[in-house]
C-alpha cells in the first residue's frame, strides 16, 4: 500500500496511534464488533510484523472470527438504489479495515464495500492478519464472505446480483479460490497480484457452466510471479471455461491509483452495463498506456 502519495491518504494516524477518517463517505459497524484500529500503523507506509507470524488463533476466536468485518458506504449513500457490492480480502499483514483506505480509490460512490479478516493472526496484538490455506481456513472464510454478503443484503441497499469478490495478494489469491467454490453467488472476481489458487478443484462442470468473469492485475516485476507461471495460471483458468482478463503493470507493488481505478472501470464494463452511476472526477487519474492493456 506504500505508493499511495501522502496527500491521497484516506485515513491518517493521529498521535496515539489510532486511525480516524475523514472520509465524506462513512464507514458502517456493527455495535457488536470490537474495534480493532492500528496503532502506529498506516496503510501508506507499514512494514509487516516479523515477530509472531505463526500465532494461531485459539479455538474460541477462531469460532467468532466470522463476525469480524467492516463496512464501507458510498458517498451520498441513496437506499432508493441497490449498490453493486464489493467484497474485500486484505493482504498478509493487515486485517478488515483496509476496505477503508481502497475504497476512496476504486469509487467514493458506486459501491457498497465490506472487508473480511483473514483466518491467521499474524501479531501478538491481534491487530494484523494472514490468510491460511488449509482446508478448515477456507470453510471459514467461504462462509465469513457468505456471511457478509447476507448482512450487507440485509442491512443496505444491495443488488444481490452485482456482488464483487475482491483482494490484494494472498488476499485476491483466497478471492479467487472462494469465488470459484461459489461461482453463482458472485458477479465477478478481481485479484491484485494474488496467484491463481492451486490444489484440486471438485465443481469443475460448474465452474464450466458459470464462465465466471475474472479480472487479474499483476506487476511486472512482482516477485512472485512469472510470466510461465502466468502462462499456466490462465491455461488452467481458460480449460475451466473461465473469462478472464489480465493487465499488467510497471513496478513490484500492484496498490497505487491507478490499478484501483481499473477496478472500477473493469467491474462497470464486466458487471454493470449501461449504469447511470457516475463517479466524482476528484480522484480521476490520467489515461496511461499500461492501464488499457
Amino acid at each position: 500500500m506504500g505508493r499511495f502519495h501522502q496527500s491521497m491518504s484516506w485515513n491518517s494516524p493521529t498521535d496515539s496511534g489510532s486511525s480516524h477518517s475523514s472520509s465524506p463517505s462513512h464507514r458502517a459497524t456493527d455495535p457488536s464488533d470490537v474495534e480493532n484500529d492500528l496503532p502506529s500503523f498506516s496503510l501508506l507506509n507499514c512494514e509487516k510484523d516479523s515477530g509472531s507470524r505463526d500465532h494461531f488463533l485459539g479455538s474460541a476466536a477462531w469460532s467468532q472470527l466470522k463476525s469480524h468485518r467492516s463496512f464501507f458506504l458510498p458517498m451520498h449513500y441513496t437506499p432508493s438504489y441497490a449498490y453493486p457490492l464489493i467484497v474485500w480480502l486484505h493482504s498478509d499483514g493487515f486485517n478488515e479495515n483496509q476496505i477503508d483506505h481502497v475504497m476512496p480509490h476504486i469509487s467514493l460512490r458506486n459501491y457498497v464495500g465490506v472487508g473480511i479478516r483473514g483466518t491467521k493472526a499474524a501479531d501478538s496484538m491481534g491487530h494484523r492478519f494472514d490468510w491460511h490455506a488449509s482446508p478448515a481456513a477456507i470453510v471459514t472464510t467461504h462462509d465469513a464472505v457468505a456471511e457478509a454478503v447476507d448482512e450487507a443484503i440485509e442491512r443496505f441497499s444491495v443488488n444481490p446480483e452485482r456482488i464483487v469478490l475482491a483482494g490484494y495478494r494472498r488476499g485476491g489469491t483466497m478471492a479467487l479460490r472462494i469465488a470459484m467454490r461459489d461461482p453463482h453467488r458472485f458477479a465477478g472476481a478481481i485479484s491484485v497480484g494474488g496467484r491463481m489458487p492451486q490444489g484440486a478443484i471438485r465443481n469443475v462442470n460448474e465452474l464450466r457452466a458459470r464462465r465466471l468473469p475474472m479480472l487479474w492485475q499483476w506487476g511486472v516485476a512482482n516477485s512472485q510471479f512469472s510470466d510461465a507461471e502466468l502462462n499456466s495460471d490462465c491455461r488452467s483458468l481458460l480449460s475451466l471455461g473461465g473469462q478472464v482478463e489480465v493487465r499488467k503493470y510497471p513496478g513490484d507493488d500492484e496498490m497505487d491509483t491507478v490499478v484501483l481505478r481499473d477496478v472500477d472501470d473493469w467491474i462497470m464494463r464486466r458487471v454493470i452495463s449501461n449504469t447511470s452511476v457516475t463517479d466524482s472526477d476528484q480522484w480521476a487519474t490520467s489515461p496511461t498506456s499500461y492501464s488499457s492493456n
